[in-house]
């Protein structure tokens, strides 16, 4: 009977089978371990026989989260010192137990010794998670040096930007802007993040460097026209005191067309509103297909103070409709690398840990229609 069990167990799916592993005299199934770790490491010392069933049980501990039993069992690995299996790998391994279990001191420890010794694939391996450590620690100036010393130069450079943001923003109320800028060039120059760019007009703003502030705000808006949700307040308040909305209008027209969101739209027409200026002709055609899509409920507003008054009475009861579908109420971000969701912006994803990946889910439809349309 035994013999036809076994031969039926060959043709299960790997994925419902146990692991088991000849141990001595006896078959150890690594789905049910309840015994004393050093019971087991003293009674079956670790060999090149049976060193994977003890990495397969260290494993097991940590999708159990008995991290320090895990400990025990790789410590045991590398105390056996054995052929084929580097200190530096297995070092790793234990510095990923240390951190699963939220002893994030004991794990760096391990990682500067496996990130000056180790071969290259362990040393990047290293370097990633001593990075998460100093990332779930927000010890933003320690990541951005540890990226420096040991991160592969032009490879990662949204997530270094990243790094850059979060330092200055922890220091921003005890150093000076003017020092603060010149830190922030570094992530400019990288020119992949959005956010460093938006820091620098917030601090731009801050000294009254107004036009330098507008410049970074287009900026943004020309390389990555989905964060106009971000950008097109601060720009449209900056440009009223700068006395420049015709310049402005103008530029909203332009990226209207490549981009042509309800916020857009918006501002374009509260500051011809302002400045008294006729519609152009595009932005006329635009308006009321706006209208009947019913994402902005100022645009909504606006088509109708230029109607009849017998319109405004019939469409009157609708209004409370329009506004609790309108974007203010109805818009959320999603991360694209994920498609984790929140209700509010963050810069990075909790779920997948991707910087700068969460965008407004209206402007990504945006994006979405543009492209079915080219």
């Amino acid at each position: 009977m035994y013999t036809v069990v076994s031969f039926l167990q060959r043709f299960i799916p790997s994925r419902y089978r146990s692991r088991r592993f000849l141990l001595d005299r006896y078959h150890f199934d690594l789905t049910s371990f309840d015994g004393d770790v050093s019971t087991w490491l003293d009674r079956f010392p670790v060999t090149t026989d049976n060193v994977e069933m003890y990495f397969g049980l260290a494993e097991l501990f940590r999708r159990r989260g008995e991290f320090d039993k895990a400990v025990s069992v790789h410590e045991a690995i590398l105390n056996a010192r054995l052929d084929g299996y580097s200190v530096s790998e297995i070092s790793l391994e234990i510095a990923q137990d240390y951190y699963a279990a939220g002893v994030l001191s004991h794990a760096e420890e391990v990682l500067l010794q496996a990130l000056d010794h180790a071969d290259d694939e362990i040393s990047n391996r290293a370097f990633r998670l001593w990075l998460s450590i100093l990332e779930s620690e927000q010890e933003w100036a320690r990541a951005v040096e540890l990226v420096e010393d040991y991160g592969i130069p032009g490879s990662g450079g949204l997530r270094l930007a990243n790094l850059y943001c979060e330092m200055i923003e922890e220091q921003r109320r005890q150093t000076p802007l003017s020092r603060l800028l010149k830190t922030l060039k570094k992530p400019q120059r990288l020119g992949v993040s959005a956010r460093a760019e938006i820091i620098a007009a917030e601090l731009y703003t801050e000294l009254n460097r107004v036009g330098d502030a507008i410049q970074s705000y287009r900026e943004i808006l020309i390389r990555e026209p989905r964060r106009v949700d971000l950008v097109l307040s601060p720009l449209k308040h900056l440009s009223l005191m700068n006395q420049s909305v015709p310049q402005l209008l103008t530029f909203l027209q332009q990226l209207y067309q490549r981009h042509p969101s309800a916020r857009i739209l918006e501002v374009y027409l509260e500051l011809s509103s302002v400045q008294a200026t006729a519609l152009a002709d595009d932005i006329n055609a635009a308006l009321l297909e706006e209208v009947q899509q019913g994402d902005s409920y100022s645009v909504q507003l606006y088509w109708l103070n230029q109607q009849s008054s017998d319109v405004q009475q019939a469409v009157a009861p609708l209004l409370r409709g329009w506004e609790k579908r309108s974007l203010e109420h109805s818009d959320d971000y999603l991360c694209i690398e994920c498609g984790f969701y929140s209700d509010k912006l963050v810069w990075q994803c909790p779920q997948c840990e991707s910087w700068e990946t969460l965008f407004s889910r209206y402007e990504l439809k945006i994006e979405q229609k543009i492209k079915k349309a080219s």
